[in-house]
């Protein structure tokens, strides 16, 4: 539970009772609370800060904290001081911007508050970007961008019109919160040249354009509806709760009509959206509203439907934190589970603190998005806190943990009596099995480890292989050269794991050999460095114990993809973000990324379907900013002139296979896949291997023997699991199959959960009707008339 604000009264020293524990982590729980959290601001070079942090109960120890560093108190060579809650500083520089914390102490533990992020404000300077020309139809509205250069906090703009300086809008001249000035029922009146300047607010500078835009209305007696802004497809960031307004400004005689719709459904359905002239304005906004917009303009002259354009909108959300601990009052030995509820756009990051401590993660502490906490002894009581951060905002949540004596169990509503002397000490955590190991730190090999080990010579014929590893780490990495593997053992007391084989591969080059490494027990992450860029691999690992090797946990990942220098677009993306505390590495980070095409889909794979036909299978890459629409097949014949041949089309996005029947028997073929989302289609994928169809004859309808190979898992909510997998015929000798079987077990109590059957060629499904906080272990068949193939890799995810 989210600790609350609470009674003001001290803390007994006397432990609480292990059966009034919910009553008794009321009174623990509830007696400090940060109630008023510094705030993020933006100050100029020499202006003065002041951070202020309220703490109940108020007479509590409050201490700060500059990037992750203690201060001492008031510093008079920093300019820092320190009085009652608040940090002053006299005059800001680079030696004082930074994170700041304030650190309340009380005889429980220690709270931190969330982050105050202090920057300085700046202007740049405009690029030069010459002269332009704008041309608009009498009696259309006409737009004047300006392109504001880089401002913290945002620039507010102001224009030169007919020699005088406006910064607000006035008549028929309309500024528009992106800095665009859109000017209404445009006449000859209205022409000449424009320029814009750019105020911060903070800094008070204001620097002008260095282009101008000249404006130019002409008459026309018939033009056919043009959008004359955006010139491009746009993405748009706003954070929850702000207002946005989409600008669409058409062109054409008679003047057009525009529409607006959402996700392909007219707007007029939302209650939220209202129309400025002919922009969509939405407010507030809330995470409901991310999509793709997309605005028509018509007026009768020409090809209806024409003239359209497309807005990308992200709504940006902050942190909502809620904690939970399962337990709070635990025995000494026993393990603590804390769950961190966490929502927010784009995905947080989480922290966990213990008494304003970051935690790292070891044999018996797992900080995730749950934190589980093994065999805890005294030196484990303390605040926890759950600490979440995005782009947009940070939050936090915080209960106590307690922990006890074992077999104290006294009665509710007597004093607590635990006698006066000194307390047991707990088992130790460092009992792990001491293992011989190279020059590299790492284990030898097997034979040597076995023998060496004093706990497998008597009785070793009656030990089992240990059970197949958990593996935590996820199956996406950002990374292009590396890849972080993080695992847990199972519970299991058969033996003790003397050490893990952990081994990979590149999943398109299945015959080259494997790199192993040996990693000791104690040890649950390991960094496989050396891989290529935007390649699927595939890792298989094991325990080792005194029977051997045990079962064998899977894990397939791609790395990340290198981006491309020749994708940039000719305008930079507009980031609204009116929050001051926003960093202005996330708003870099923002303005860099591109909409584009697709990205190109992997070399696909071919493999015999029939006599005359293949089957061609791909794994898709970057959708370029917008969902993938379909996919298209082309072929080519070899040794013969000719072009690339389209030989299927509209393949839909949940499809990463296709037959393409009619093919010559004896002809050599290649064939190459593209992918098309809103803006295009993407380069061709590289060309297939050579394939020669050489005729099929009619052999024994037989099993399959090999399974089909999951490549992703994904929780989409909490009884959901979504899966996708590929499956290569040939792998089967191109026995055909009617489907697949999909078998989800509960890691945790190893029963089998239900059998979901997928018919058909299709290579995705979503898993349903699952315990919530429940972690699965997913493995799939196919099959046929003859029976079921062996099984699939195992892949494990959590609701």
């Amino acid at each position: 539970m989210a600790m609350t604000r609470g009674r003001k009264r001290p803390m007994s020293p006397i432990p609480c009772l292990i059966l009034a524990a919910a009553s008794c982590f009321a009174k623990l729980g509830e007696s400090l609370q940060v109630t008023v959290q510094p705030a993020s601001i933006v100050q100029k070079l020499g202006g003065s800060v002041s951070l202020g942090c309220v703490v109940d109960p108020p007479r509590v120890n409050l201490t700060w904290r500059l990037n992750g560093k203690e201060l001492a108190g008031s510093d008079e060579v920093l300019g820092i001081h320190i009085e009652r809650g608040k940090l002053l500083i006299s005059a800001l520089n680079n030696r004082t911007v930074g994170r700041y914390q304030c650190i309340a102490r009380v005889p429980e533990g220690v709270v931190a508050s969330v982050p105050a992020v202090v920057t300085l404000a700046n202007l740049k300077d405009f690029k030069f970007d010459g002269q332009h020309v704008i041309e608009v139809d009498e009696g259309n509205t006409a737009v004047i961008a300006c392109d504001l250069p880089e401002s913290h906090p945002k620039a507010q703009v102001r224009y030169s019109v007919k020699q005088e300086w406006l910064e607000a809008s006035r008549d028929n001249y309309l500024i528009m919160p992106s800095g665009n000035l859109q000017i209404v029922n445009a006449s000859q009146e209205d022409e000449g040249t424009y320029k814009c300047a750019a105020y911060n607010p903070v800094t008070q500078e204001v620097k002008t354009s260095v282009s101008s835009e000249r404006l130019r209305v002409r008459r026309s007696t018939a033009e056919a509806a043009r959008i004359i802004y955006p010139p491009e497809a746009q993405t748009i960031i706003v954070t929850k709760g702000q207002s946005l307004i989409l600008e669409c400004v058409a062109s054409g005689i008679p003047p057009p009509r525009v529409t607006w719709a959402k996700d392909g459904s007219s707007v007029s359905a939302y209650n939220k959206t209202r129309f400025l002239l002919s922009n969509l304005l939405i407010d507030p906004t809330s995470e409901e509203d991310s999509g793709t917009y997309s605005c028509t303009a018509d007026n009768g002259v020409g090809e209806a439907g024409a003239a359209f354009i497309f807005y990308n909108v992200q709504v940006f959300e902050p942190p909502e934190v809620t904690m939970e601990l399962s337990q709070h009052i635990i025995p000494w030995g026993q393990s603590a589970k804390f769950t961190c509820e966490v929502r927010g756009n784009p995905q947080p990051s989480v922290v966990w603190l213990r008494n304003a401590v970051p935690l790292a993660a070891s044999h018996r502490l797992r900080p995730s998005r749950r934190l589980r906490l093994v065999s805890v002894g005294p030196e484990d009581d303390g605040i926890y806190q759950c600490m979440a951060e995005n782009e947009v905002g940070s939050a936090q949540a915080m209960v106590q943990l307690r922990t006890a004596r074992p077999g104290a169990t006294l009665s509710p509503g007597r004093d607590a009596q635990l006698g006066s002397t000194q307390p047991p000490t707990p088992p130790s955590r460092d009992a792990t099995l001491k293992l011989p190991l190279d020059r590299a730190g790492l284990p030898k090999p097997a034979t040597t480890l076995l023998t060496a080990s004093p706990q497998c010579a008597p009785n070793r014929e009656l030990v089992s292989p240990a059970e197949a590893p958990v593996i935590l780490s996820s199956p996406r990495t950002s990374k292009t050269d590396s890849y972080e593997l993080v695992w847990r053992p199972r519970p299991d007391s058969r033996a003790p794991i003397l050490y893990y084989v952990v081994k990979h591969r590149k999943v398109t080059n299945a015959s080259d050999s494997w790199a192993v490494r040996d990693v000791p027990a104690s040890q649950h992450r390991l960094t496989l460095t050396r891989l290529d860029p935007g390649s699927l691999y595939e890792v298989e690992m094991a325990a080792h114990n005194c029977a051997g090797e045990g079962q064998t946990a899977m894990v397939t990942f791609r790395t990340g993809r290198r981006p491309k220098p020749e994708i940039v677009a000719s305008k930079e993306l507009q980031i609204q973000r009116d929050d001051p505390g926003t960093s202005t590495q996330s708003s870099n980070q923002a303005d860099n990324s591109r909409l584009s095409p697709p990205e190109a889909p992997d070399r696909p794979t071919i493999s015999m379907a029939s006599e005359t036909s293949v089957y061609v299978t791909w794994i898709p890459r970057g959708n370029g900013g917008f969902p993938i629409q379909s996919f298209r097949v082309e072929y080519k014949k070899l040794k013969k002139l000719g072009d690339w041949v389209l030989a299927t089309s509209d393949i839909p996005p949940s499809r990463l296979s296709v037959e393409i029947p009619g093919l010559e028997k004896g002809t050599s073929y290649k064939f190459r896949v593209r992918a098309l989302n809103i803006l295009g289609e993407s380069e061709p994928s590289a060309a297939s291997r050579p394939y020669v169809v050489s005729g099929y004859s009619n052999r024994a309808y037989e099993r399959p023997v090999a399974g089909p190979y999951i490549t992703f898992t994904d929780a989409i909510n909490e009884t959901t699991i979504m899966l996708k997998w590929m499956y290569i015929p040939a792998s089967n000798n191109n026995t055909p199959i009617h489907g697949f079987y999909i078998c989800p077990t509960d890691s945790d109590n190893d029963s089998d959960y239900k059998k979901d059957v997928v018919e058909g060629d299709r290579y995705w499904h979503s898993i349903s009707h699952l315990q919530p906080e429940t972690s699965y272990d997913i493995k799939m068949q196919c099959f046929n008339e003859g029976g079921e193939s062996e099984f699939s890799n195992v892949m494990i995810c959590e609701t």
